[in-house]
């Protein structure tokens, strides 16, 4: 039988891709699950040298297999491979200092990131050793689904190496319960306005609804969608009497909402929004953890207690039964469709692990105990949405939509440079396991740390809440949300191990009292050390790449970060992962100007901690191209629904909230002029600004066509 045509297993195996080679056609192939993997023709009359399969040499646990290449003179193959739907580019290693983080919109091959990843299969490939290009600049959708990927290499003498991981982030790094084949979560981009921030706990029913009327009228045209009440709602002690259920306390709510939960989500969905609750894993009530044969004791009979916990449920499943699976069931009839479960992390760190301490159950118990409370709650849940909260465990993939990667944010510059750090760290699980969250940002911030973290936000397709009251919002910061709304469906294009080598916090204790640090010292940094003075790179956490492509436009948007002071410099092209051989348009998103034409090298200004500057990295041709917009900082591929040149005539089809304008600019080469410009559906008007046309749109509805004719002077 062909080995491309094989069964592919439920569950990919973990054994080694076996080889075929024909000898009329001179195909060296690599076949697994079903799929022929990498092609390789070889070329005629020079002899190759090539591994079969593995011989044993790498494989190991977890599973390594390499493959090599060589020739007896230097040749060029063109390697093809075919992967599953859902396939894209990785780099194979995290960014070092002085390169960008690597994320994706679409599947865009991105220069000099040499892997694939498989998601469903959670298959890594990786390549070393020679010379190589990619042959198109996309990964490429077969008739029968499968993904394509094309790379030329110059092979030699010196073998090119091919590994292949298997099970990659399951067993690799140790997130044992990724099974995509079995499940993926929901990777819809999310936005919100959470009340936590805003409010805390003293927070009212008309706080929540004023907030959503306005959040409304001001951000759901641009994509916003959930309002979640955070905290205040219920009752004081969890269950409210010794002989009662966690459920009930939590399915009433205070005085304080005296509609109750139905009166709060039908008011939210009046507003077009979608309402979101703020639930929790504590028992507060110490004659109920006394007297109930739900709570965990001690030798003595004693309930243990947790920090931030308070007691401990025993997550049996006739506890998780006559407890749990009502209380999330009741909040969903009630209309949530979006769930923040907060506390798990004190569940299983502080609760289950100090029964563990006390001999009374093994760590296996106590993480699978752990497994089973948030199993019900999803299951009770159905399609509605499952942020987890807070910390990253191995133990909620599977389960979580999202899951919260760094402590509690607030509008200070700690907590704002801790998002941003947390961000940069755990990018690596990013649509892979879960939608990352870095915790809501507080826009009453002053003013360049806020862009910087919901720009951040909003280009890595994190989970996006902003949290203020609606008094917090001056026209600048609705501006601003507005140009981040909605987040994109940015995946991450690199992988690699978790670097735990600098701090992770916002703030510390010292002798009981918490600190800020930069208080004590102002050069302090995300990193745990002073830069060098007049350092004119970039570390680690302060410089982004986004690959963005559509279907008729590839491009790229570069975000430099200043979790520490960043100097002047010249940027590198190829550190953003693109060829310096190609010359680049360059425009400022924040500062709406176009910054000129280079290769090889982009000149950057100094930027103050806190500060961020975006730009728009867009390959030039010998014909006008589109530049950049004004209505989203992707810059866009949030308005622009298809782009087309037609001798002569650009025509764009765009997306717009009626009432409203936004610029887009073109780069126009020298030797073409504007002719004219027709637009349906809207007004235009355009003008000349050096080397580019600032085309200006006033949409009476919500798309338009665009035309703009150029001429060859």
């Amino acid at each position: 039988m062909n080995q491309s045509m094989r069964h592919a297993a439920a569950e990919p195996p973990i054994a080694q891709a076996n080889h075929s080679w024909d000898e009329e056609t001179n195909l060296l192939q690599y076949h697994y699950n079903g799929r022929t993997i990498i092609s390789i023709p070889l070329p005629e009359g020079v002899k190759a040298y090539y591994r079969r399969v593995s011989d044993g040499n790498l494989q190991t646990s977890p599973f390594v297999q390499q493959l090599y290449l060589a020739f007896e003179r230097p040749q060029r193959v063109r390697v093809t491979f075919e992967l599953s739907e859902d396939a894209i580019n990785m780099r194979p290693r995290r960014a070092a200092d002085g390169e960008a983080i690597l994320g994706q919109s679409g599947r865009p091959t991105i220069y000099g990131a040499n892997g694939l990843y498989d998601v469903l299969q959670d298959l890594l490939i990786d390549w070393h050793g020679a010379d190589w290009r990619w042959a198109c600049d996309r990964i490429r959708t077969q008739d029968n689904g499968n993904a394509i990927a094309e790379i030329d290499v110059e092979v030699g003498v010196t073998p090119w190496i091919i590994n292949l991981r298997m099970h990659y982030y399951r067993k690799h790094l140790n997130f044992s319960y990724h099974k995509p084949w079995e499940w993926r979560p929901n990777l819809k981009p999310v936005s919100g306005w959470c009340s936590w921030e805003a409010y805390r706990r003293d927070i009212e029913e008309a706080d929540v609804l004023s907030s959503a009327r306005f959040i409304s009228d001001h951000f759901k045209a641009y994509g916003l969608e959930y309002v979640q009440l955070d905290d205040g709602f219920q009752p004081s002690l969890i269950p409210q009497s010794a002989d009662g259920t966690v459920a009930e306390a939590w399915l009433r709510t205070n005085e304080k909402f005296p509609s109750g939960h139905e009166g709060l989500t039908s008011g939210i969905k009046e507003c077009g929004l979608q309402p979101g609750i703020w639930t929790n894993a504590v028992v507060t009530n110490p004659d109920f953890a006394a007297l109930s044969d739900s709570c965990i004791k001690d030798q003595e009979g004693s309930p243990i207690k947790g920090k931030w916990i308070g007691y401990v449920l025993d997550c049996t499943p006739e506890t998780l039964a006559r407890h749990v699976a009502p209380y999330y069931r009741g909040m969903n009839e009630f209309g949530y469709t979006y769930f923040k479960t907060d506390a798990i992390r004190h569940l299983i760190y502080d609760g289950l692990h100090e029964a563990v301490k006390e001999g009374l159950i093994s760590n296996d118990e106590a993480e699978a105990k752990f497994r089973a409370f948030l199993a019900c709650a999803k299951e009770q849940i159905g399609d509605a949405y499952l942020l987890s909260c807070w910390g990253v465990f191995s133990e909620v993939v599977g389960l979580a939509d999202a899951c919260r990667i760094a402590t509690d944010s607030n509008p200070s510059w700690p907590a704002i440079r801790m998002q941003l750090v947390e961000t940069a760290r755990w990018f690596h699980t990013h649509r892979i396991l879960f939608l990352n969250d870095p915790d809501h940002v507080c826009v009453r911030a002053p003013m360049e740390w806020a862009k910087s973290a919901i720009s951040l936000v909003a280009l890595t397709g994190s989970l996006l809440m902003i949290s203020d009251k609606p008094e917090n919002y001056d026209d600048e910061r609705i501006h601003m949300i507005r140009r981040n709304l909605p987040p994109l469906s940015t995946v991450t294009a690199e992988t690699g191990a978790l670097d735990i080598n600098y701090p992770a916090f916002a703030w510390t204790h010292v002798q009981g009292y918490a600190i800020d640090l930069d208080k004590a010292d102002q050069q302090h940094t995300g990193h745990g050390h002073k830069p060098p003075v007049g350092h004119p790179g970039h570390p680690f956490t302060t410089l982004w790449a986004i690959h963005m492509q559509t279907t008729d436009r590839t491009w790229c948007v570069a975000g430099r970060f200043a979790t520490e002071p960043l100097q002047a410099s010249v940027l590198e092209i190829a550190q953003l992962g693109l060829n310096p051989a190609r010359e680049y348009a360059v425009f400022d998103f924040w500062q709406q100007q176009y910054m000129g034409r280079y290769t090889e090298s982009i000149p950057c200004h100094e930027l103050e901690v806190g500060s961020c500057q975006i730009m728009a990295v867009c390959p030039v041709d010998h014909k006008p191209v589109l530049l950049a917009s004004s209505r989203h900082v992707s810059m866009d591929a949030i308005s622009v629904l298809h782009e087309s040149w037609d001798n002569g005539l650009h025509t764009l089809k765009l997306a717009g909230v009626p009432g409203t304008s936004e610029n887009y600019w073109y780069y126009v080469p020298a030797g073409f002029t504007v002719l004219g410009l027709s637009v349906d559906n809207g007004q235009g008007d355009w003008s000349i600004e050096g080397e580019t046309v600032k085309l200006t749109i006033c949409f009476t509805g919500e798309e338009t066509l665009s035309k703009l004719s150029f001429g060859q002077l």
